[in-house]
């Protein structure tokens, strides 16, 4: 096994290591890649011809660590060679296995104690946006690429990785959602209607609704509501979702993942649900008199708590 750690900023620093900043390192690696981390967005890429993956997979015996840095770096300046101050500076940390490489991006580099040999601070957290990360085993077309924030950000998957989506369900599925968060699903032409709001309110219905997000019979139940006349696809959907496919499964778990929604409502009591806006648009929450007035299937009333149902 190999471990580096670069400094990357306006120039490219390699840190040595002594054996126990490798063995804290190590510890850091397992945090964060762990299967039981589930707080970061996951997802499945592979590498396109150009990718400094390929040029490591050819020849991953004499392969230069130092090129993953210098390339971050380049995929961190703007058009006219200057730092791009929107992107947090950071450390890039290498592991380097006999089947396995790993790619670690820390844009808080205070959780860690530099000083005290890479230890982890009390303060370090895998819920905290601060990292992003890359692993490639034997297979170029299965990369998983890690990423804190809610989606991955552009000069680590592209610029600097180049790396492109291997589409499935969940990824579908949550660029589906953020195009419509985002008004980008549909077209200018749609934007500009009246009933704007009232298509998307339907979009978010249906993906809530059904198993699979189809274009060509989604458009067909926005004409049968009378929410838009054109048959043509190219008039509906815009030219960035032209990136999904044409029809998919729909991912539960995206949908909780970006729906999800925490109320706190004493220093001790909080209410989580795992689709706020299905929950509020069928009635099903409201506040009143300093309350939180919850409805409750009836087919769930039975496994509420026995004082509660006895009125005790």
């Amino acid at each position: 096994m190999e471990i580096k750690v670069f400094e990357i900023a306006e120039s490219v620093q390699e840190e040595p290591l002594k054996p126990i900043d490798i063995q804290n390192i190590k510890k850091v690696f397992n945090k964060i890649f762990s299967p039981q981390n589930t707080d970061h967005l996951k997802i499945d890429c592979y590498a396109n011809e150009n990718s400094i993956l390929n040029q490591y997979q050819d020849d991953r015996e004499n392969f230069n660590m130092d090129k993953f840095a210098e390339e971050l770096k380049l995929a961190e300046l703007k058009n006219d060679g200057t730092r791009n101050k929107q992107i947090t500076k950071g450390n890039l940390f290498i592991k380097k296995e006999s089947n396995r490489l790993v790619l670690l991006k820390l844009e808080n580099i205070e959780v860690i104690d530099k000083e005290n040999n890479y230890e982890m601070r009390t303060s370090f957290s895998t819920e905290s946006n601060y990292y992003k990360g890359c692993i490639l085993g034997n297979d170029l077309n299965s990369v998983t690429i890690i990423d804190k924030n809610k989606s991955v950000a552009k000069y680590w998957r592209e610029s600097f990785l180049n790396l492109s989506l291997n589409r499935d369900e969940y990824q579908n599925s949550k660029e589906l959602i953020q195009l419509l968060k985002d008004d980008q699903l549909f077209t200018q032409s749609l934007k500009a209607k009246e009933n704007f709001q009232e298509i998307k309110n339907q979009t978010e219905n249906y993906i809530f609704q059904r198993d699979s997000f189809d274009k060509a019979i989604f458009a067909d139940i926005l004409r049968s509501e009378n929410l838009i006349e054109s048959k043509d696809l190219n008039e509906i959907y815009s030219d960035k979702s032209k990136e999904l496919d044409s029809e998919f499964s729909i991912s539960k778990r995206a949908i909780k993942e970006d729906y999800n929604k925490t109320i706190y409502v004493s220093e001790d009591t909080k209410i989580y649900t795992e689709n706020y806006a299905k929950l509020y648009k069928r009635q099903g929450i409201e506040y009143k008199d300093g309350k939180i007035i919850l409805s409750v299937d009836d087919d769930l009333i039975c496994e509420l708590p026995g004082e509660l149902i006895d009125g005790d």
